[in-house]
């Protein structure tokens, strides 16, 4: 019986040297990006020497404006707005002028959120919404407006003063439809803001009358409002006595962020139900509820031997937090729903909400202000504004 001998196969070694090849490459890739997650230093090294997101300023676009005027600037989605002489000019990410609106406003306040900016005239009473490009609604208020707010779907709440009460809240719809007027006699409204899903519009009021300062939160339904004003309270949430309230805001899943000067809480609007988020210890610098579904808040580090700056973003529905670091002080700290901007007086650091550098911009003069929208930033200069898309 013979046997029958099989040819043996020869290894190609120039494919297996390839192969060998690509496992490393894509172990590498790998094992970087982790590290890349993890290791904040190993993270700026690669930002700074591989990705390069340092921003070259002379190739920038940029907006010429005269520093003998008057300018007032908001950037808000992907524009940046200029209100001069009474016009509103609106501008993309290449410096291009797209929309020229018609504004009766001298001394403007602004407040935005995704497409949808508001304007009014700062204890005035005319008030613009901007849906875009254009003006989608204006109205002629009785009264001087103090605050105002938008949500994401162009629900406007502002809140009035120089009446017969202390303030009066007015809600209006994304066509300017005004839903109700909440009459507010004893307390000073200082804050109000309408949820996302347009059901519940909450106000801020502090009462200063007494000797003891009390700080209360007061959630309307909006549809009861329009039929029984009334009766359309479905919670009041008062605070500590002597702790003061400075600010509340909308996130995710109707969660109303409280602002105090010595707590932040997390309110659940259908039961009134806290969660003390956070202390306010006195060495923060700056304190922002403004983030989506974060809550920022900075501190330094200083010694003789280092000077650290740390970025806290921290999100109190999960408590997970990120944290952005580098060698400086902050000057002073601007942000929007997804984007922060830190400007330390020599460079511009813009951060997303993972605590991840997006782009850092070195300053070649003294910086003015800086405006930030979704996707834009603007650096003001004395006569001409740099555009950064991020």
């Amino acid at each position: 019986m013979s046997v029958i001998d099989f040819p043996k196969k020869k290894l190609n070694k120039k494919k297996f040297a390839i192969f060998i090849t690509v496992c490393i490459i894509i172990f590498l890739i790998l094992l970087s990006s982790i590290i890349y997650c993890f290791s904040s230093s190993f993270r700026k090294f690669i930002d700074i020497y591989i990705f390069r997101k340092e921003i070259d300023s002379d190739k920038l676009p940029s907006i010429e404006i005269s520093s003998s005027e008057d300018h007032f600037f908001h950037a808000y989605d992907k524009y940046i707005a200029i209100l001069n002489k009474k016009t509103l000019y609106t501008y993309n990410s290449s410096g291009e002028k797209i929309s020229e609106n018609d504004i009766n406003i001298s001394s403007p306040i602004f407040a935005n959120k995704n497409k949808f900016l508001v304007i009014a005239e700062n204890n005035g009473s005319n008030l613009y919404l901007i849906s875009g490009t254009n003006v989608a609604w204006q109205n002629n208020l009785e009264g001087k407006i103090s605050k105002i707010s938008v949500n994401k779907n162009g629900y406007v709440s502002v809140i009035i003063s120089g009446t017969s009460y202390k303030s009066i809240v007015i809600s209006f719809d994304a066509k300017g439809n005004e839903l109700f007027k909440t009459y507010i006699s004893s307390n000073l409204a200082i804050s109000a803001d309408i949820s996302n899903d347009n059901k519940y519009l909450s106000i801020a009021e502090v009462d200063y009358s007494g000797s003891i300062i009390r700080s209360m939160v007061k959630n309307i339904s909006i549809e009861k409002a329009k039929t029984d004003p009334t009766n359309s309270v479905v919670y009041t949430y008062n605070f500590n006595e002597n702790e003061l309230l400075t600010n509340i805001k909308y996130q995710d899943k109707n969660n109303l962020v409280c602002l105090t000067t010595e707590n932040i809480y997390l309110l659940n609007i259908s039961d009134a139900i806290d969660n003390k988020v956070m202390n306010i210890e006195n060495n923060y610098e700056f304190i922002d509820i403004n983030l989506k579904n974060n809550i920022l808040y900075t501190y330094n580090n200083y010694s003789h031997f280092s000077n650290i700056s740390y970025i806290n973003i921290l999100n109190p529905h999960s408590s997970s937090k990120s944290i952005y670091e580098f060698k400086g002080s902050i000057k002073s700290i601007y942000s929007n729903e997804h984007k922060i901007a830190i400007n330390t007086g020599a460079e511009i650091h813009f951060i997303g909400l993972n605590g991840w550098l997006i782009k850092k911009y070195d300053s070649y003069n003294e910086i003015n202000n800086i405006i930030l929208g979704d996707s834009i930033a603007g650096i003001i200069y004395k006569d001409e504004i740099k555009i950064v898309e991020i």
